[in-house]
């Protein structure tokens, strides 16, 4: 049965938006994003859900002027002004507030993970579909430079056939970040809260970008500070003639972590990434606030070298592979798109990829539990 075309728009004008939550990622990705597009969106509310004075440095610094502030959710998908929810909350309400969303007749954005579990998402989106409605999800990082960067280079071919690369979300932090359960809800133990769901989501969402679905997962997960949750994973993905290694750990001790380590029959790439403390990581309060936020200056440029032709395999060419700035509101172009011209197979970040990304997730943790390497389909 083919799906309900989307219910059409009530006005030509900005596009309401309400957010769900109040955390870094309200202030460092989406209100900046709305705001730098002022003809597709307008903030129109924010849930906050427990007031911490979060809000404040946005409120004092006049970004949210105009915008009401909620404390029920029922106020939100009572609004008849609002028609795109952006679901911003802690991974464990993603199902819950969607689905309100969505029988609400709103239009739903989430933050990754959809949801904790493949079975909960097939539900999102048969229920959109069946409303009319869009549901995307924030895989920001597929537009993050160092993503773009190797995307490019893929596509040149410089790199002959790929036959392994590894992909990277190292960290080094050896003491959790606070000592008081629940002020920070990535560091308090639960299953959607584990680093598979939270950078593993990215990560994976990027491998099924390049490649497609593989034909086996393994994985492992596991806890290296003691706070009781799986901080680290390494997730090998197994196509018919390549590899791919997703991995995070958080106690990396290292000034400069591989991101990407690429292996072709031409050649190979390299990229790491600058340390925290670069004077280009610090200079804005958002990587949305202004034009081309995550270009890196020249010392952050990945490495290739590639075989030079007709050689015994021993002589290569080196060269700096220049970066491409990254652009995170393009995701919420797309998203105007999608709902402007009533058309949801517009999306960039595609049902199918999603779940796809959610089945790893699920398949990778049970190859850790069982020690073996598990068929995808």
């Amino acid at each position: 049965m083919s799906a309900i075309p989307l219910k059409p728009r009530s006005s030509d004008g900005p596009i309401k938006t309400s957010i769900l939550g109040t955390g870094m990622s309200l202030s460092v990705f989406h209100q900046p994003s709305i705001s730098r597009l002022p003809d597709h969106f307008v903030l129109h509310s924010i849930y906050e859900r427990t007031p911490k004075g979060r809000l404040d440095p946005l409120i004092e610094s006049g970004k949210l002027q105009g915008v009401k502030v909620v404390r029920s959710l029922e106020e939100v998908l009572e609004d008849t002004e609002v028609e795109l929810v952006v679901v911003s909350t802690p991974n464990n309400t993603h199902y819950e507030y969607a689905k309100r969303c969505l029988n609400s007749g709103k239009h739903v954005l989430i933050e990754k993970p959809i949801c904790p579990t493949y079975a909960e998402a097939q539900e999102l989106y048969s229920l959109a579909e069946d409303k009319g409605l869009i549901l995307g999800v924030y895989q920001n990082r597929r537009w993050d430079s160092d993503f773009l960067t190797l995307r490019k280079l893929l596509d040149s071919n410089t790199l002959g056939k790929i036959t392994e690369l590894t992909s990277s979300f190292d960290r080094y932090r050896p003491l959790p970040s606070t000592y008081t359960p629940g002020t920070n809800w990535k560091e308090t133990p639960g299953e959607s809260n584990n680093a598979i769901y939270n950078l593993g989501s990215h990560l994976i969402d990027q491998a099924v970008v390049l490649f497609g679905k593989p034909e086996k997962v393994q994985g492992r997960v596991w806890d290296s500070r003691g706070i009781g949750m799986d901080e680290n994973f390494e997730v090998n993905l197994f196509y018919p003639s390549k590899t791919i290694t997703l991995k995070a750990s958080i106690v990396s001790a290292s000034p400069h972590q591989l991101r990407f380590l690429v292996k072709g029959t031409k050649g190979t790439y390299t990229k790491y990434t600058l340390p925290s403390s670069h004077p280009s990581l610090k200079k804005f309060d958002s990587p949305v606030d202004h034009e081309g936020f995550d270009s890196e200056p020249e010392e952050g440029w990945g490495t290739m070298w590639v075989a030079k032709e007709e050689r015994d395999g021993t002589d290569f060419i080196e060269e700096k592979v220049p970066a491409i700035s990254g652009n995170y509101k393009a995701l919420y172009e797309n998203l105007y798109e999608s709902i402007n011209s009533g058309d949801r197979s517009k999306l960039s970040v595609k049902s199918e990829q999603v779940l796809t990304v959610l089945k790893i997730i699920e398949l990778a943790r049970k190859s850790s539990e069982q020690g073996r390497v598990l068929p995808f389909e």
